[in-house]
């Protein structure tokens, strides 16, 4: 089943308006992509301000004594701040696409220009940030796609809560191989030949491509793996029992745990290198891998140490660095040289980036001097006190090798005693702060450039177990808030066209949902997120505005409206689109631009302007909106019919493709006396009429046989193409039979079949494009109770439909004859619906009873027992009609009821409504309340109405 929706509000917001899942950052690119539970991807532009170079750090190699590098090492970690190179330049907003209508979970670079994102609407898409052209990939997953990775060859991995995983061509747009996991899929990352996946089972799943098989369960967390990192050699997984893992690919177990979080792990980003992680209580932890025995290639640690030495060697090893404690959980981290950029509830946040080079390099070589070969293993091993001392009495001796930049402390490890305490922004890989490496200064005490800790560095010659960790960031460089300007509640009036809504800053709007225009705004607090009572303040103010502005209809809902991605989302399906009617009085009072007499109309209707509408004519709204967002394909195919028809008349296919729509044009637009203003369906724009080509061909059409159509197009028989087949089919067989061809479309814009029968003839309500938000977007779902949510299938810019006739474009053209089903097709197209048959109300008419009246009711200035009573009629009439009956056609029912008796007002030229009432339950009715409104309002009960009519006084 397929429907129809479209969003309501801020469709460019400059910021994001709910919490961002995913960032990407593009070295080449020198841009932040970042994706965000509003469905909107948004291009950030990098503008950097010079900085002064950092510090150089010493190679590793070893043209000295590993004794003598590692002194060197010592003398420029020891009294000095970490180094690192803040940069204060910016990140501002360049671009931004709506993709999906739910959040965005995961974003992808791919190649030097694309992106790839996946989303809870169940789609995939690839986007050309450069130029904005999107394309969407076929439907496979039937659930949340939650994560997608880019392979080495350019394509991409999809996985969600499906448990597929689906590796992608994106040269054919199309699913090369799908792989089914055990359960959903929170996280993935893929190499050259693997895949892996993780999910609620607490285990890491492991994929041959080239076989599509599963080769290896990683078994070893106790919770959710929510993060993978992966290389040709090893795969870093972070979890929910707070612990992250590196696991290797040769024996395929766990070459060393990190025990670096106390919660949940949530996000990370890097490699077997250097990786950055953060929890669910907001901490974000840089981990130094680049000295690791299995990053090395020097000849110094092949011919010392032997394999299982260097794994032994290894657990000691990694530099792992509080890089900050933000105030909300992690969602995603990425990172550059200079800065690491993270996300959370609130903002997008970037923090400095320090380099740990040395402090990874020393750490390794004072371990493999430490290190005892005779000793199986390090836990034991004792520190070489000789070492120590000499690294000790060098410091001032070889303190001119430091570099020129750094920034001196008159502040050393020597002042600290033992049992004192300590602050390091360093910590154990194994758990706990780090008893390397500590801050010179004492607890309480921090030296700031006003963003990080400049505290000098010291090496802990003695053990401590009064160490405080801290962080190397105080605060964030740049903060992007996100812009509380997302939906929080929603009140549908009974009018079913007008909806109040409540934002997050406290704002409340009124808007009209049939052509998404904000009515009436009551201000919040601008750009400030409202408290938990404050939002429940304003919430009992918009219950408040809603009765101030309540309607008395009682209508049915022709669509649904939804909170989604932090905005309003109208959806329309086939089985409610007809429910709701609407009166041309009421019409035309909330849109002047659809009566009849006004110049939009004038201009549209052309000829028929001339047709006759009365106050009491009903539209089905459904109906309206169909007609007007597709009012320019409608327009389209009206041409394209007529060319068909030319064309099989002279049996020559092919001749008239051009020629013939030029000229079908002009004849059109003459008889029609069109204006191409503002004020038309379409633009004039520079194009001239006869640079006006037909796409797609119409020799295509007529020599494409369906039976190749059905294979190609999904849902074949549920498609307006299938329509077009069927109309071309009946045309060949009369042009066969040599009988006239009878014309089987309609004139767009007017409920007229084009072969001229004037009994059809009516006005056709169409709203003008230029009426909508110019940026809106259309998008086509299809929902069943297998699929998790609404599959988005497709979208249209609504000003693309309307300009297909000045430019025709053949792909959007397509798309909407293989795409849209056949109830939408039916009504745009021919004027068929369904009409279900409106409920019936059973009702009586009684005269009311003048003596039951108050006795300080006055008449006409007699008092009531003279009042002139109303014609005699039967002592009660039971009638039953549908249930939009109005009180005013009640009345004039009545009148006709009276004959000639009430002559006398007529000869006033008095209008039934103006001298009768209706009554129900002695309140009076208005003339517009329908029936239903009356049983459900007033009457309340399911027994047939009573309505008393009278005789109307002041």
């Amino acid at each position: 089943m397929r429907g129809i929706s479209y969003g309501i509000g801020d469709h460019t917001s400059s910021s994001h308006i709910l919490p961002i899942n995913q960032i990407v950052y593009s070295p080449t690119q020198r841009k932040l992509f970042t994706a965000g539970r509003d469905g909107s991807v948004k291009i950030w532009n990098q503008e950097w301000a010079q900085e002064p170079k950092e510090p150089t750090t010493t190679t590793d190699t070893f043209e000295t004594s590993p004794e003598e590098l590692a002194l060197k090492l010592e003398t420029q970690i020891s009294a000095n701040p970490l180094p690192y190179r803040r940069n204060t330049g910016t990140l501002t907003i360049a671009n931004s696409f709506n993709l999906h209508f739910d959040w965005v979970n995961d974003l992808q670079q791919v190649g030097e220009s694309v992106l790839a994102s996946a989303s809870n609407d169940l789609s995939l898409k690839l986007l050309n940030f450069h130029n904005g052209d999107v394309h969407k990939l076929p439907n496979v997953h039937i659930d949340y796609i939650k994560k997608i990775q880019t392979t080495q060859n350019n394509g991409i991995v999809s996985a969600g809560l499906d448990s597929k995983i689906v590796t992608w061509d994106l040269n054919n747009l199309s699913p090369l191989a799908t792989l089914n996991n055990q359960d959903g899929v929170y996280s993935l990352s893929c190499n050259a030949t693997l895949i892996a996946a993780g999910g609620a089972s607490s285990v890491v799943n492991l994929y041959d491509v080239r076989s599509s098989s599963r080769i290896r369960t990683l078994i070893g967390h106790q919770d959710n793996v929510r993060s993978l990192l992966m290389d040709d050699r090893y795969v870093i997984s972070g979890s929910s029992d707070t612990t992250i893992k590196m696991w290797d690919l040769r024996t395929f177990k766990v070459y060393k745990n990190f025990d670096i979080h106390d919660f949940p792990v949530w996000a990370m980003s890097g490699d077997s290198r250097c990786f950055y992680s953060g929890d669910r209580d907001g901490n974000i932890v840089k981990t130094d891998l680049s000295n690791l025995f299995i990053n090395k290639d020097d000849q110094y640690f092949e011919n010392t140490f032997t394999t299982n030495e260097c794994t032994s060697i290894d657990e000691k090893l990694g530099i792992s660095t509080i890089i900050a404690q933000n105030e909300s959980p992690i969602l995603s981290i990425c990172h550059n040289d200079d800065s690491i950029f993270i996300s959370d509830y609130d903002s997008l946040s970037r923090y400095v980036n320090p380099n740990t080079s040395r402090l990874s390099q020393y750490q390794l070589l004072k371990t493999c001097l430490d290190y005892s070969p005779n000793d199986d293993s390090l836990d034991e091993a004792q520190p070489n006190d000789d070492l120590n001392s000499m690294f000790h009495d060098l410091v001032s001796h070889l303190s001119n090798d430091t570099a020129n930049n750094e920034v001196q402390s008159n502040y050393s490890a020597e002042q600290f005693e033992p049992g004192e305490s300590y602050n390091s922004m360093f910590l154990n890989v194994n758990g706990g702060p780090s008893t390397e490496f500590v801050n010179a200064y004492q607890s309480g005490l921090v030296a700031s450039d006003g963003f990080v800790d400049t505290t000098p560095i010291e090496i802990l010659l003695n053990p401590s177990d009064q160490i405080s960790p801290i962080p190397f960031n105080l605060k964030p460089i740049t903060r992007h808030e996100i812009a509380p300007h997302s939906v929080v509640s929603k009140r549908l009036l009974n009018n079913k066209r007008q909806i109040m809504a409540l934002y997050l800053n406290g704002d409340i709007r009124m808007w009209d949902i049939l052509i998404g225009k904000e009515l009436k705004k009551f201000p919040g607090r601008e750009d400030k997120l409202l408290s938990g009572k404050e939002l429940e303040y304003r919430l009992k103010e918009m219950d408040d505005l809603v009765q101030k502005y309540q309607t008395s209809d009682t209508l049915n809902n022709w669509c649904e409206v939804e909170i989604k991605a932090g905005k309003l989302l109208v959806t329309i399906k086939e089985t409610s689109v007809m429910n709701v009617e609407v009166y041309y009085d009421d019409m035309v009072r909330d849109y002047p631009y659809l009566a009849i007499d006004h110049p939009e109309t004038v201009a549209r209707m052309g000829q028929h302007k001339s047709l006759a509408v009365g106050d009491d004519d009903r539209f089905h709204l459904g109906l309206i909106f169909l007609n007007s967002i597709f009012h320019g394909y409608t327009m389209y195919e009206w041409v394209f019919d007529e060319l068909v028809r030319e064309e099989l008349r002279q049996s020559k296919p092919g001749t008239a493709d051009n020629e013939s729509i030029t000229g079908r044009l002009k004849n059109w637009r003459k008889s029609s006396k069109r204006n191409l203003t503002d004020a038309s369906p379409i633009s004039s724009a520079n194009v001239s009429v006869n640079e006006m080509p037909i796409n797609p061909p119409l020799s295509e059409f007529l020599g494409t046989p369906e039976e190749s159509l059905i294979k190609r197009i999904p849902q074949y028989n549920d498609t307006i193409m299938s329509l077009l087949q069927a109309n071309k089919k009946l045309y060949q067989e009369q042009t066969k039979s040599e009988s006239a061809l009878r014309v089987n479309r309609v004139n767009p814009g007017l409920g007229i079949r084009s072969d001229g029968n004037d009994e059809e003839l009516r006005y056709f309500p169409v709203i003008n494009v230029n009426h909508f938000p110019p940026d809106m977007n259309v998008i086509l779902f299809e929902y069943s109770p297998e699929l998790g949510n609404y599959r988005d299938l497709s979208s249209f810019n609504i000003r693309n439909i309307n300009n297909l006739l000045e430019f025709p474009q053949r792909d959007l053209i397509d798309e909407l004859r293989c795409s849209l089903p056949r109830w939408i097709g039916n009504p745009i197209l021919y004027n068929r619906f369904s009409l279900k048959e409106p409920p019936k109300i059973t009702f009586r008419l009684l005269e009311v009873d003048y003596f039951n009246l108050p006795s300080t009711v006055k008449i006409g200035g007699k008092s009531q027992r003279k009042i002139k009573s109303l014609p005699a009629l039967e002592s009660s009439i039971k009638l039953t009609s549908h249930n939009m009956l109005r009180v005013s056609k009640i009345l004039y029912f009545l009148t006709d009821k009276f004959d000639g008796s009430t002559k006398e007002m007529r000869d006033k030229k008095l209008k039934p409504t103006d001298w009768l009432v209706l009554e129900c339950k002695g309140q009076e009715l208005s003339n517009s309340m329908t029936l239903q409104t009356i049983k459900t309002k007033v009457w309340k009960s399911s027994s047939d109405i009573e309505l008393r009519y009278r005789r109307r006084f002041d």
